[in-house]
């Protein structure tokens, strides 16, 4: 009968022990941003992004993503990102993180552009393997628009070349 207890036990403890959790080889991460605008034309810009990561290690990760991104035209970038912690992960870590790629324009009267976003920024662990990210950075946006002059006399049409730099803001969340 004492065996029966002890084995009873036994797998009882097993099943409720926890021990260290292996680290997941995919992350995603979604975030929301604005900028503030360093050139004319001065236009204030809203983003949101969502990115795939492959964590190549504990501190260093690389990846994919896309989103919206808003200024005079609505715009649908898909880049590259690659991020590093720079201290061993924390409840606090700080990061630098870089993303490029194309902006491409849903409009029939605008193209898109390169796009380019170095930030550094500060993760905070949440429970269940969470992270809140907070980041400031560098924003260059660079886009065409098809700008139209109409009077009682003729009709033109050129197209603009826009580059946006900013000053930019993200707040999101690592799953």
């Amino acid at each position: 009968m004492k065996k029966i207890f002890l084995l009873i036990a036994v797998l009882s403890a097993s099943l409720c022990a926890t021990g260290q959790t292996p680290e997941r080889i995919f992350t995603y991460a979604t975030a929301i941003g604005t900028g503030i605008a360093l050139n004319e034309p001065s236009v204030a810009s809203l983003t949101w992004q969502v990115s795939g990561y492959y964590n190549i290690g504990k501190r260093f990760s690389a990846g994919v993503g896309t989103g919206l991104s808003c200024y005079k035209t609505t715009l649908i970038p898909v880049f590259a990102d690659v991020k590093f912690a720079l201290t061993q992960p924390q409840r606090f870590t700080p990061f630098v993180e870089c993303t490029g790629g194309y902006a491409f324009a849903p409009g029939k009267n605008a193209n898109g552009g390169i796009c380019f976003n170095p930030a550094i920024g500060l993760q905070y662990a949440l429970p269940c393997q969470k992270k809140l990210q907070l980041a400031a950075g560098y924003g260059l946006q660079q886009a065409e628009r098809l700008k139209e002059f109409e009077n009682e006399y003729f009709v033109a049409g050129f197209m603009e070349k826009l580059t946006h730099h900013s000053l930019t803001v993200r707040i999101g969340i690592l799953f």
